[in-house]
């Protein structure tokens, strides 16, 4: 958790479909950087294995890759679809379905030189027309990340592999916009389908989609027509919602699971006894944070927002509750481009918090509706209990609501809490 949004630094738009404009009227407090615990067995190792069974608390959403936040979404659709350009493992922007590109000097065009040879799962070629059709479908305001794409004007395609993108403004991060996730469909397909096109993910990926079961997995074969040369190595990656911590850490041992994601800290050190089983353990650039309706006292007032920093222990919520971790200070953690070492977090000062509430004017009594999200992060519950009873220590009675994760994301969208908590990996300064 941070209190970052206040200086405007949020890119344009955040995990639950907000624009720049939504984030300014937001406030965030109490940060914390996480520490991860993905734990996988030693026969994860892909020699000789065909299918690997990926867990992690949070069930996939919806099919439309423009049209939701989702982490475990995005996480698939890495697999089924490739996007114009990615990023390598050393945080390069380099290409992809993009060979090349250039911008114009005033910065509202971008040329982009596109692969050839490229087909979809269906057999159809890649081509600019695919990019229109694509990026152009991002105009739709009902679409959750259209908010990216606010300044994209139309997409040019003076041949089959030339696509030129261009905006109303310069777009700085246009390049990382391109992966967030901004896939690339098949128009062909999508005429032949119609309406049902976005019930069965099509992309130019390693994997096809072969299966969803909703509650319980998504199934993905491999493309042997990839087109980068050796890869993929596996046949099959299946992906298994498991909402129970227990349940996880029990796949785990039995050999049912590969690899696990979001595991409790009370369970790590029984795990790194376990000889079958590898611990990874570091210092993750995900962190969680409040968001405060900034429209609404005691938050409306800069007062109101600086109370809830004070009045939150962020030390008992990283050594007692999360056992890991530490304290963040703002919302580019350490190690990212843009992070400022000179900026220390809020201290814990239960009386300071008191004196600022009581300049906003709230009236005691008042209760706010706090929501989370069941299961996607460790020990949410304990987490946000604890947060609760910090802020009635200083005059701010809330009822909390632990909700699963689809209704928690319509409930962040229609702006029907007053305090939230959520997290993920860090935002990127452009």
């Amino acid at each position: 958790m941070n209190n970052g949004f206040e200086n405007g630094t949020a890119p344009d738009r955040d995990q639950f479909g907000l624009s720049r404009r939504d984030v300014l009227k937001l406030g965030a407090a109490a940060g914390l950087c996480a520490a991860a615990y993905p734990v996988s067995s030693w026969s994860a190792s892909t020699d000789g294995k065909d299918q690997i069974i990926i867990s992690r608390p949070e069930e996939f959403q919806k099919m439309d890759a423009y049209d939701n936040f989702n982490l475990v979404n995005y996480s698939l659709f890495l697999h089924v679809f490739d996007f114009l350009v990615e990023m390598d493992e050393h945080g390069k922007i380099v290409p992809s379905l993009a060979e090349s590109w250039e911008a114009s000097k005033d910065g509202l065009s971008w040329t982009f030189k596109l692969r050839k040879g490229v087909k979809f799962h269906t057999g159809d070629p890649f081509t600019s027309k695919s990019v229109k059709f694509s990026l152009e479908r991002l105009k739709d305001k009902r679409l959750a990340r259209s908010g990216w794409w606010a300044e994209l004007d139309r997409v040019d395609t003076p041949d089959d592999y030339t696509a030129i993108l261009r905006t109303t403004a310069p777009v700085g991060p246009l390049l990382s916009n391109l992966m967030t996730p901004t896939v690339m469909y098949s128009e062909k397909q999508a005429e032949r389908d119609g309406p049902t096109f976005f019930e069965k993910p099509i992309g130019t990926g390693p994997f096809k989609f072969a299966e969803w079961r909703k509650n319980d997995r998504f199934v993905m074969d491999v493309n042997p027509d990839y087109w980068k040369p050796g890869v993929p190595k596996l046949k099959r990656v299946v992906y298994r919602p498991i909402m129970e911590d227990f349940t996880r850490v029990a796949g785990l041992r039995s050999g049912e699971l590969d690899i696990a994601d979001t595991i409790p800290p009370d369970q790590v050190t029984t795990l790194q006894r376990d000889e079958k089983l590898a611990v990874l353990r570091t210092m993750a650039w995900d962190q969680l944070y409040l968001g405060l309706k900034c429209d609404q006292p005691p938050f409306d007032k800069v007062e109101g927002r600086q109370a809830a920093n004070y009045a939150i222990d962020r030390k008992i919520l990283v050594e007692k509750i999360m056992e890991g971790g530490r304290p963040a200070a703002a919302i580019v953690p350490q190690g990212v481009l843009g992070y400022h070492d000179g900026l220390k977090p809020y201290p814990f000062d239960p009386d300071k918090a008191k004196g600022l509430l009581a300049r906003t004017g709230f009236k005691a009594g008042t209760r706010l509706r706090f929501i989370a999200p069941e299961g996607w992060y460790p020990k949410i519950k304990e987490i946000t209990e604890t947060i609760v009873s910090q802020l009635k220590a200083v005059g701010v009675d809330c009822n909390l609501t632990i909700m699963e994760g689809a209704a928690f994301t319509q409930a962040r969208a229609a702006g029907n809490y007053n305090i939230y908590v959520t997290g993920g990996a860090s935002w990127d300064p452009d």
